[in-house]
């Protein structure tokens, strides 16, 4: 553990900044928390903090059948190649992970809460695509649009409003979401 503590008087002759508190945290979260502060990283460099590995490789089989949601059907007696997922749902696995949806403002667009996000660190985004976003230094996952130059962030649900952001306000894209996953 590595302990941290500045003052508001300054240390080091360095000046004065907003309040502090002294906390202790693992020593590679406090490294993280300086690289980030000092501009030596992008906030998604999520790598560089979790040690994200998108190695390991599940297949499973996978029936060139269809499935009928009416009446059922004779099923086919073959398979096709087997399905692996990681090949389905990950385009760049050196920037790619996956979050958790809190919240209901993105259920017109299939996403709901509890489901998994698959996002793309890789991609810039595109006017209507979908977006995790760090705004003011909380997470948000909106629509992303231009209103001329400034971002619009439209929820998908009308009980929520959208978000014009500001140039004051601090904001950055984490990734582009590419796909949901729901547990059933």
């Amino acid at each position: 553990m590595a302990r941290y503590s500045i003052s508001r008087q300054g240390v080091g002759g360095r000046p004065k900044g907003p309040p502090t508190k002294l906390v202790r945290v693992p020593v590679r979260v406090a490294e993280f928390a300086r690289q980030l502060a000092q501009g030596r990283l992008r906030a998604g460099d999520v790598q560089a903090f979790l040690e994200v590995e998108g190695e390991s490789r599940t297949v499973v089989p996978f029936y060139e059948a269809t499935a009928e949601c009416g009446f059922p059907s004779p099923a086919d007696d073959y398979l096709d190649r087997p399905l692996d997922f990681n090949e389905l749902l990950i385009a760049n696995p050196a920037a790619t992970f996956a979050v958790r949806i809190a919240g209901e403002s993105m259920t017109g667009a299939g996403i709901f809460p509890g489901d998994i996000a698959v996002v793309d660190r890789s991609r810039t985004p595109a006017p209507g695509c979908i977006v995790l976003a760090l705004v003011d230094g909380g997470f948000t996952v909106k629509r992303y649009r231009r209103r001329g130059d400034q971002v619009l962030l439209q929820a998908e649900n009308p009980a929520f409003t959208d978000t014009l952001l500001s140039a004051e306000q601090a904001f950055e894209v984490w990734g582009v979401v590419t796909h949901s996953i729901r547990m059933l």
